[in-house]
């Protein structure tokens, strides 16, 4: 195949995401922009003022595993430096092809080679024709067939803390009766897992506003001022039906599925990214209806995770947290006033990788498996190495 022929395919799903597959073993090419980011829009002047939270130190045993050096720059190589930015990855290594979204989740369907799932949301600053529609959606890579699975969800109220609903005691919704009377559009559907027989898929909505986004100045009130309505949903594609599984967070993200496989799950992994936290939340047994905090004060923003052949988990943080937003935390009342000026919000430019246990208790003891990103690939958007492949 030519090296210039190594993008061998880019297309759009409703105008909402870009999916792109690309040749493992050539040379780069470009793929075509995503929208750019706008100003903040406007902010209600009035903000209710959150509750004070403070963010801990760095756990010692994950600062144990740091590694000295710049493992990633030093260490993985990127084939495809020219793109812009990209969310997710999926590898078809057999076929030597890896195929990569933008703001979109992508993942497999167990037994199905040529059909994958898609979270599909807008993007801050984008404009998107009337109709299109934020949600969970297959795609077959043959014949490029996009097919809504869920774009509407049950009412649920907002709730004061994480709530677990154990999956015996889930109010579940037939996804064709759902009408503007029972249900409401999705807001944002970012990341999913699906089990390994394929018959449930679970998705995280990160938060609940009017005209929300994956990034620009939307997506920065639930992260400043600690919502709660980030929540996590499951879509069971034998009887068609969605329901809610966890209310109550702050900015759900990565969702990853834990047991054996042969059996329905009976805990999933998710984060809470703006309070640095994994939770692992209870569906079935002795600890059902439970929404434990594995982990708090993580270093960053916690984003996607990934098992390796070993069971290992792969956690992204998408940014460090730095310094101000434990301090915006800790002094509340300043939180109103940044949300009217946005632009003196700052994360710092440094993207990690942490390295888990299979039962995500322990960060790995071995060294080189916290990755920070040297400050030197500034210029490089951090999305490209975001969910990087290590071999």
């Amino acid at each position: 195949m030519s090296k210039k022929k190594r993008v061998a395919s880019s297309f759009k799903v409703a105008g909402l995401m870009i999916v792109a597959s690309i040749v493992l073993s050539s040379a780069p090419s470009v793929l075509p922009s995503a929208p750019k980011p706008v100003a903040a829009q406007g902010v209600k002047k009035a903000q209710r003022i959150p509750p004070k939270f403070v963010v801990g130190d760095i756990p010692q045993s994950i600062l144990d595993v740091k590694t000295d050096g710049d493992f990633i720059y030093d260490t993985i190589h990127t084939i495809a430096p020219e793109i812009e930015g990209y969310d997710d990855v999926l590898l078809h290594e057999h076929l030597g092809l890896a195929y990569l979204t933008g703001r979109a989740g992508i993942h497999r369907l167990p037994g199905i080679e040529d059909t994958v799932i898609l979270t599909i949301s807008r993007r801050g600053g984008g404009t998107y024709p009337k109709g299109e529609q934020v949600g969970l959606y297959t795609l077959n890579l043959s014949s490029l067939e996009v097919a809504p699975l869920v774009t509407r969800v049950p009412h649920s109220a907002d709730v004061s803390k994480p709530t677990v609903f154990a999956t015996a005691k889930q109010k579940r919704a037939q996804v064709g009766s759902l009408n503007r009377s029972n249900s409401r559009l999705l807001a944002v559907c970012n990341d999913a897992a699906v089990s390994a027989d394929g018959k449930r898929i679970y998705f995280t909505e990160s938060y609940v506003a009017e005209g929300a986004t994956m990034g620009g100045s939307a997506a920065l009130k639930p992260i400043i001022m600690l919502g709660r309505t980030g929540r996590l949903w499951m879509y069971d594609s034998e009887d068609k039906t969605v329901g809610l599984v966890a209310n109550g967070y702050a900015f759900t993200d990565g969702i990853l599925m834990e047991g054996n496989g042969n059996e329905p799950e009976e805990s999933v992994l998710l984060t809470d990214n703006p309070r640095f936290q994994l939770h692992r939340v209870h569906l079935a047994g002795a600890r059902a209806g439970e929404s434990e905090v594995l982990w708090r004060d993580l270093p960053g923003l916690a984003d996607g995770m990934r098992r390796d052949s070993k069971g290992r988990i792969w956690l992204t943080i998408i940014t460090n947290h730095g310094n101000q937003i434990p301090w915006v935390h800790a002094h509340p009342g300043v939180k109103p006033m940044l949300m009217k000026h946005p632009q003196l919000i700052s994360f710092p430019s440094v993207t990690s990788l942490l390295l888990l246990s299979p039962d995500a208790s322990t960060a790995n003891s071995n060294a080189q498996r916290l990755l920070p990103i040297s400050p030197s690939l500034k210029n490089l958007p951090s999305s490209i190495l975001k969910k990087g492949v290590t071999q």
